[in-house]
């Protein structure tokens, strides 16, 4: 399990001041040319608009293939079983604030008055490079592998990741690649959605900012109106 999933969260406190904790902590070490190239690809990312271009409110979340954790191939549709539910994209386990995400769902869904609420959490990792760096059994929601980026591409959420950024990746030593299974060298935007036991989106958040998620605690709370 990596070392943010080992973490007690804390979700007496809002996700994004645990974010913004993580992140201001990396910029106090990292080399200023360094901050100057990754805030230049987050602002460059907003320019293609996201929020405009994916899902809206009353859209029908599509049908998709993933893989669960074992490597198993599911049906989005079979797995959502005419329920609402959470779907939630990130990066991969090799990104800490996707890792602080996941620990803060699990640990908020793992409380007597969440245990209803059903998340899935979709990556484009593969599903044996996740079970080497969590234990996807261990928590409060499912874990499902987007191979490709299929699904996301779907919600017009992927974007090529910018020649300075790999380069960096590189030397951070997070191997996209291997964690993929491909060369596209693509990610998805982290985005949630919340969608009804019709498959209708109730509720969209996403920032092209990666350092910046949907706060779990409204997520949940705008969920629970469903049911």
């Amino acid at each position: 399990m990596s070392q943010e999933l080992k973490k007690e969260v804390m979700t007496n406190r809002s996700l994004n001041t645990i974010l913004k904790e993580l992140n201001d902590s990396k910029k106090v070490t990292r080399p200023a040319e360094i901050s100057m190239i990754m805030e230049k690809a987050n602002e460059d990312l907003k320019a293609f608009n996201f929020k405009e271009q994916t899902l809206q409110i009353g859209d029908i979340f599509p049908e998709a293939t993933l893989l669960n954790h074992k490597g198993v191939e599911v049906s989005l549709t079979e797995a959502l079983d005419n329920k609402p539910a959470i779907i939630s994209f990130y990066r991969g386990t090799w990104c800490p604030y996707c890792n602080l995400e996941l620990a803060y769902y699990s640990e908020l869904l793992g409380k007597e008055e969440n245990k209803d609420v059903r998340m899935f959490a979709v990556s484009p990792e593969k599903p044996d490079v996740t079970m080497e760096k969590t234990d996807p059994e261990s928590l409060n929601l499912t874990i499902c592998s987007d191979i490709d980026n299929k699904l996301a591409k779907k919600l017009n959420l992927v974007f090529g990741l910018p020649e300075k950024i790999q380069s960096l990746y590189e030397k951070f030593g997070i191997d996209v690649d291997s964690s993929q299974g491909n060369t596209d060298k693509e990610l998805p935007v982290p985005a949630t959605f919340i969608i009804d036991k019709e498959g209708k989106v109730t509720y969209v958040n996403l920032d092209e900012d990666y350092t910046i998620r949907a706060e779990a605690n409204e997520v949940v709370a705008e969920y629970k109106k469903l049911v």
